[in-house]
């Protein structure tokens, strides 16, 4: 069974971030420009924050508008109503199922506009001796945290790659669903679980403020899972349907397409089966 204390400490982390966002509220439009209003998720703030300098740069008179908050939230909000930006950007296929099944997806503005991937990470000593995914089953590995798979696609395909690889039954009993995928890093990073599977880009970099993409605190990443073992997906984003200004999100999506800004998701490790780079602890 799984400890009452892991939970709790699950739970804890979830309050925390559903309180406090991705910490980071970008400056709103002069009087009299053209808005975009756009949602992004925390894992992508750190490309996102360099392509909207560029395209704000090729598009003069035009200001993006941009909330960083975290996915789970996001969709939450869209679903419920609360809000209707112009581009909805996404870690992955779950969450933007999930508005397009609603009907809140404009037709024909679906876009995939960067891989996505899967890997493993450890607190920083390793304690459970993990290097790759068969590594979960061993005895040391009390614990392995992934996000919810009903809420995020990072668990989705978690799940997916952990039976496809004969393993899901030997490690379900240790495995602590969190509601966010930040949690799952966080619970690793304090050692409160010896492995955790999250989005690969997010466990190379992360985004500091005014600074180059840095690496995580007290977290090891150790492989990047094989692309063989779940379905591939990307990055997606779409105008959503009663936005103000769905030319303007029409707009921003083709951008994301440009050789500039894919040379920036590249830059922050939005690849599959890239080497893991030798230090990230």
């Amino acid at each position: 069974m799984l400890r009452i204390d892991r939970w709790a400490v699950l739970i804890a982390a979830a309050l925390v971030v559903a309180g406090v966002g991705c910490g980071e509220q970008p400056a709103s439009a002069p009087s009299g420009s053209e808005t975009i209003e756009v949602m992004v998720p925390c894992g992508q703030v750190g490309p996102f924050s360099e392509i909207v300098k560029l395209f704000e740069e090729a598009n003069p008179g035009v200001t993006v508008e941009w909330v960083p908050e975290n996915i789970v939230t996001i969709v939450t909000k869209i679903l419920d109503g609360k809000e209707r930006p112009d581009v909805f950007m996404s870690m992955g296929d779950l969450e933007m199922n999930a508005v397009e099944d609603a009907g809140l997806v404009l037709e024909g503005t679906r876009t995939v506009y960067a891989e996505n991937s899967l890997a493993i990470m450890v607190p920083a000593d390793n304690p459970g001796d993990v290097h790759d995914i068969a590594d979960l089953t061993k005895p040391s590995v009390k614990a392995i945290t992934i996000p919810d798979p009903d809420q995020n696609s990072v668990g989705r395909h978690a799940k997916e790659a952990l039976e496809k690889a004969g393993i899901w039954d030997h490690v379900e009993r240790k495995v602590l669903f969190a509601r966010f995928a930040a949690d799952s890093k966080t619970t690793a990073a304090k050692g409160q679980a010896e492995a955790a599977i999250g989005y690969y880009p997010c466990g190379v970099e992360v985004h500091v403020e005014g600074q180059e993409p840095a690496k995580p605190k007290n977290l090891k990443l150790v492989s990047q899972i094989s692309a063989d073992l779940y379905s591939p997906f990307g990055c997606e984003g779409a105008v959503i349907a009663g936005a103000k200004n769905p030319e303007g999100g029409r707009k921003l999506l083709a951008f994301l397409e440009t050789p500039g800004s894919q040379d920036i998701f590249r830059k922050w490790h939005f690849l599959r089966e890239e080497p893991v780079p030798a230090s990230t602890g």
